[in-house]
């Protein structure tokens, strides 16, 4: 019986970028990522958001 050829250097490598590029980053930065963009929904809620009564006057009318 025949052993299987090897593939190709350039199939590995391409296997080695996409399963990279499916990995993304480490879970790492993805916390720090989660954690910057909730404190800057946080902030524009607070700061930024509660400036706006345009919509709770209309609606009293």
């Amino acid at each position: 019986m025949a052993a299987p050829a090897a593939p190709p250097t350039i199939v590995t490598a391409e296997i080695h970028a996409a399963v990279a590029s499916v990995t993304g980053s480490p879970l790492s930065v993805q916390v720090i990522t989660v954690m910057i963009l909730l404190g800057l929904g946080f902030v524009y809620f607070r700061f930024l958001g509660g400036k706006s009564r345009g919509l709770a006057a209309k609606a009293e009318k």
